[in-house]
């Protein structure tokens, strides 16, 4: 094994001693694990950090199809508002046009009652009338009028009414 020196102040260099007394090995020892156990971890961060980009490109890429998934939603509810507006709008016509009906229905009841009246007030003018003519056409089947001058010329009395 090839042999490497390293400089490390005193401090780095007690605490390594003492990593190295409480694992039961050597210094030399020690230094090795450390050094290796960063290589092989920066080795293994490079390959992590790699996984992990992949992961976000993926996870960007996710998110993309998610907004546009959300952009079509927000498209095709405006959509749908503006039907449901369209059909409020129709319903307010509606409305609008059963109370227009509603107040000609009251006011062609209105009007009904009034022709009612009306011919009810016709009706007891001409019973008034009839019962006046009735008492009239009697009146005059009671007066004593004198025959026509032909009536009294054929019948010869002409004498009587002189």
């Amino acid at each position: 094994m090839p042999r490497v020196t390293v400089s490390l102040t005193d401090s780095i260099l007690n605490k390594v001693d003492d990593q190295a007394h409480k694992e039961g090995i050597s210094r030399s020892e020690y230094v090795a694990n450390a050094i290796e156990s960063y290589v092989t971890g920066s080795n293994q961060a490079n390959l992590e950090l790699h996984n992990t980009q992949i992961e976000l490109n993926k996870s960007q890429t996710e998110v993309m199809q998610l907004k546009r998934q959300i952009t079509k939603l927000e498209n095709q509810l405006s959509e749908k508002d503006r039907v449901i507006e369209s059909k409020s709008n129709d319903v307010i016509q509606a409305d609008e046009k059963v109370n227009q009906a509603y107040a000609e229905s009251i006011q062609a009841q209105s009007d009904i009652a009034k022709f009612e009246s009306a011919l009810k007030a016709k009706e007891d003018e001409i019973s008034f009338l009839r019962g006046h003519v009735s008492q009239l056409t009697q009146s005059i089947s009671q007066l004593s009028l004198p025959p026509s001058q032909e009536e009294v010329k054929k019948k010869g009395w002409w004498k009587f009414w002189r």
